[in-house]
């Protein structure tokens, strides 16, 4: 049978990318609708701060292991396919969520989501890399972390409605169906010469070959490990849910205010991006990612000074969402700048695969370090983990920036 999209070329890029970041805000929702949803389960399956970082931790390796077969998959599977494959099989984990009468069942259905979720990152960006030139390539990938941050910002309010009107598990549910229509939108919509690229990529050598040689380049290692260290304070899945379990726990935080709190770092997660991804492509991506990780280590410092004090939290978190949120569309473009060809599809896979690995041994770190020491030495982990990966980003010997678009 002929793979979706395999028959036709692809459509504009505006189409593509607009697609792709529509499928990328309904699964930031669900990641955003989690860290809503953990104050809840935690009391109703008698949880503690530990268990939620093992959840996390699961549930995010199911979806980084995952990525790594992308490398493998896109030479006999056209990329349109597994993008569209991925969103439905994401709305059904949701659906399959509002079902869980246990943590068990809750566990079970968002790893089938993360596994669904597993495709956008990885075929999605190589698919936007190459349908975009590389002075326009920042902007595009930014667009498309950007577009799936809009998602983010809704959910304090629609979610936060939802869940008090409704409860967790209705809520879930209804998170779910955006992702089904999403799904049949990129299934008719998303096109590419699959058979070419497949063809292109098989005769570029093996998936071992190329892996060889992207884990053999001193800069990609480099890049890579930054990626890796900075999983550390990762936004939605490991800063986020921290952040409000520290907001309604130790500061006593009210859940109306919370949720207020919450929008304010998400509209910094839609703006930043696209910010960055325009300095990115002018600037040059080492300058403006060390520029980012250091702005977002301050910010978690400041958020931890500012304690329960409202006056300060407020009109700090905006322009810290802005940072915090900024730093992974850039690393991934400058990644898309250096793995060029078949082997940028499968340094993706490598690069999501180490960042949502370690992200899930961070996710239990720091749920471990909040209830061991306590959150104010977690949050100074994560500060830490930029900090470094500004580093090893500043060890990789920097090429001209890309040319400035007209």
């Amino acid at each position: 049978m002929t793979d979706i999209g395999s028959d036709r070329s692809t459509p504009s890029p505006g189409i593509t990318l607009g697609l792709l970041a529509l499928g990328h805000a309904v699964i930031h929702a669900q990641s955003a609708l989690m860290a809503l949803i953990y104050p809840i389960v935690i009391v109703q399956f008698g949880l503690v701060e530990r268990d939620i970082g093992l959840f996390i931790a699961i549930t995010t390796v199911v979806g980084g292991t995952m990525q790594l077969l992308y490398g493998f998959l896109i030479r006999y599977v056209a990329r349109p396919t597994l993008l569209a494959g991925g969103q439905l099989l994401f709305g059904v984990g949701l659906v399959l969520g509002g079902l869980a009468q246990s943590v068990g069942q809750l566990l079970g259905s968002i790893s089938l989501s993360r596994i669904g979720a597993s495709p956008q990152h990885p075929v999605g960006n190589a698919l936007l890399s190459d349908a975009f030139p590389p002075e326009r390539r920042g902007f595009a990938i930014s667009a498309h972390i950007s577009g799936g941050n809009v998602g983010t910002v809704l959910v304090p309010f629609v979610g936060g409605a939802l869940l008090a009107a409704y409860g967790w598990q209705v809520t879930l549910a209804l998170f779910g169906l955006p992702a089904l229509v999403v799904g049949t939108l990129i299934a008719l919509r998303v096109r590419e010469d699959g058979h070419a690229y497949q063809a292109s990529a098989r005769e570029s050598g093996s998936v071992w070959e190329q892996l060889r040689s992207v884990l053999g380049r001193g800069d990609l290692r480099l890049l890579l490990g930054a990626a890796m260290v900075a999983a550390g304070g990762r936004g939605l899945d490991i800063l986020a849910p921290f952040m409000l379990l520290y907001l309604r726990g130790p500061l006593g935080i009210d859940e109306d205010t919370t949720h207020w709190l919450y929008a304010l770092l998400l509209v910094g997660a839609v703006v930043g991006p696209l910010l960055a991804g325009w300095l990115s492509d002018r600037l040059g991506r080492r300058r403006t990612l060390v520029g980012y990780y250091l702005l977002s280590a301050v910010g978690i410092l400041l958020f931890l000074a500012a304690g329960a004090n409202l006056f300060l939290l407020a009109p700090l978190l905006l322009p810290f969402g802005t940072a915090v949120f900024s730093e992974s569309p850039v690393l991934q473009a400058y990644l898309a700048d250096r793995a060029t060809g078949p082997s940028r599809d499968v340094a993706f896979s490598v690069y999501f695969t180490c960042a949502f690995g370690i992200g899930a041994l961070w996710a239990f770190i720091i749920g471990s370090v909040v209830s061991g020491p306590g959150y104010p030495v977690a949050f100074g982990v994560m500060a830490g983990s930029y900090l470094v990966a500004a580093l090893l980003l500043l060890a990789i010997r920097e090429r001209p920036p890309p040319r400035a678009a007209a």
